[in-house]
């Protein structure tokens, strides 16, 4: 029997796409039932944080998978582009889907030039004080297992503030990517090298929310407007969820914030401001804006 990875149905083996929701269908073939063992993988970052190309990183997860579809585990990560140290792996196992969380001893964040900074280092950067080295964030992932030795998906970092020991607080933003894995041995006592012999991501098999997810969803642009006429269309859109994005006329970045704080305050600054909007949400947006053109 094949199963589709997004709603779980199954099909018989002939059939290669599920007619609920589109996505090609796996299995047919051995199934691995437990995790066990040692894999070697590779991660990567989505082009949603800004970056056209991102290194890989080769990692080694050491698993054993208890009761219930539990396992725990370590991950190593190879330099010199890999996290310091050993971290830790808690997840679950259901063939074919799997899922886990991934905790490294020392937090990392990954710099505009693709470069890898400490979570230390970036709050020391933004003129904060911070004494010693602070542990990455809970890493979620999930995935689907292939065949009987491979698997692939997705990984997040959601969004979170640093406590900070003056009592302020400081964010760092929403990261995710792809990643795969080979089984290596049931030997837990062997150290591999090398990477996944298997294709590294192979979109082609992920699911259209999985690759929302990671690479995120092209907005669309409304035009451009001056700062008043965009502030009043901006109000009804936080009135009513509208998702959207700013892109001031000299300024190539796009801020997902209020009109005065990507202005400085001062309307002056920028003369005109372009607005982006989630495609979903486009049609009702064009509407307020008709409105808010009415009202001139």
């Amino acid at each position: 029997m094949k199963n589709c990875p997004y709603c779980g149905k199954e099909y018989p083996n002939d059939v290669a796409v599920c007619v609920t929701d589109g996505n090609t269908l796996l299995g047919g073939n051995e199934i691995r039932e437990k995790v066990t063992g040692v894999w070697r993988g590779v991660y990567g970052i989505g082009k949603t944080q800004g970056l056209e190309e991102m290194r890989s990183v080769s990692f080694t997860l050491k698993l054993k998978q208890g009761w219930a579809n539990h396992f725990s585990g370590s991950v190593t990560e190879d330099p010199p582009q890999g996290v310091q140290g050993v971290g830790s792996i808690d997840g679950y196992f259901g063939s074919p889907t799997i899922e886990f969380t991934k905790r490294m001893p020392i937090g990392y964040i990954v710099g505009t030039n693709g470069t890898l900074m400490t979570l230390r280092e970036y709050i020391l950067a933004a003129g904060r004080p911070c004494e010693k080295e602070l542990p990455s964030p809970p890493i979620f992932y999930q995935g689907t297992a292939l065949d009987a030795d491979r698997m692939q998906g997705t990984w997040i970092i959601n969004q979170h503030r640093i406590p900070l020991a003056d009592g302020s607080s400081i964010s760092t933003a929403r990261t995710a990517g792809y990643w795969c894995a080979a089984f290596i041995t049931a030997d837990t006592k062997v150290v591999p090298t090398g990477g996944p012999t298997g294709p590294l991501f192979d979109k082609t098999l992920l699911s259209q929310r999985e690759l929302e997810e990671v690479e995120g969803v092209p907005f669309h642009s409304l035009g451009q407007f001056n700062i008043s006429d965009a502030e009043k269309c901006l109000d009804q859109f936080g009135q009513e969820g509208i998702r959207f994005e700013l892109k001031r006329d000299e300024d190539a970045m796009r801020k997902t914030m209020p009109v005065m704080e990507l202005t400085g305050g001062n309307a002056g600054t920028a003369q005109w401001i372009e607005m982006f909007v989630h495609p979903d949400d486009e049609q009702r947006a064009a509407e307020i804006v008709g409105e808010c053109n009415k009202l001139k």
